[in-house]
């Protein structure tokens, strides 16, 4: 009885200090600029105009780094970031984690839409896999993009739309996907060049 009371204290602190962080962020760290700026950038990749960009320019990336094969490394960052954005929403069916402005005596300022549950963060998940993935293959893009991931990371709680839980879980998971992906892709990439691609 004593290891299990422990337990749900050590819970119930974590979460006390989830809370508090989540307010710190979100109202105490607040001011104009932010208000402008994480809203703007929390769902930029869902944007047109940034899938017209960004996408070609990643696999222009790819293909000046590995001519030929860079589309292939290309494709397993596709699959990558289809893995963690698949599994990610299961995470979040499996949890069924309420959003902040939900949860009970949560108090919270939503700056930027949101839907379903909230562990994990889906776009820390992405961000952070997309860091980790492409950055080992084009280590040029490794502090845009690893900075990138952190902003739109934090912007899930600056918006209220997460706790800061949720985006630890989320880099963590995105990482780990990367990882996995980087390695089966460096194996193809360390295949003898006389191969097709």
């Amino acid at each position: 009885l004593y290891e299990i009371d422990s337990n749900l204290l050590a819970v119930e602190k974590w979460i006390s200090f989830d809370h508090s962080l989540l307010y710190y962020i979100n109202t105490v760290g607040a001011n104009s600029w932010f208000d402008i700026f994480f809203p703007a950038i929390t769902d930029l990749y869902k944007s047109l105009w940034f899938i017209l960009t960004v996408i070609p320019l990643f696999l222009g990336l790819f293909y000046w780094k590995y001519k030929a094969r860079g589309f292939v490394l290309f494709i397993g960052l596709l699959l990558c970031l289809a893995c963690t954005d698949y599994f990610g929403h299961l995470v979040k069916i499996y949890a069924q984690r309420t959003r902040p402005a939900s949860t009970q005596g949560v108090e919270v300022t939503t700056k930027s839409p949101f839907g379903g549950f909230s562990f994990m963060s889906n776009h820390a998940t992405n961000m952070f896999a997309l860091a980790t993935y492409t950055s080992f293959f084009i280590s040029e893009v490794t502090w845009p993009l690893y900075i990138l991931a952190f902003l739109i990371s934090y912007s899930r709680v600056y918006n209220g739309v997460h706790f800061p839980s949720d985006v630890i879980a989320g880099a963590l998971f995105g990482v780990l996907w990367g990882l996995v992906f980087r390695s089966l892709f460096k194996k193809y990439l360390n295949r003898p060049r006389a191969s097709p691609l």
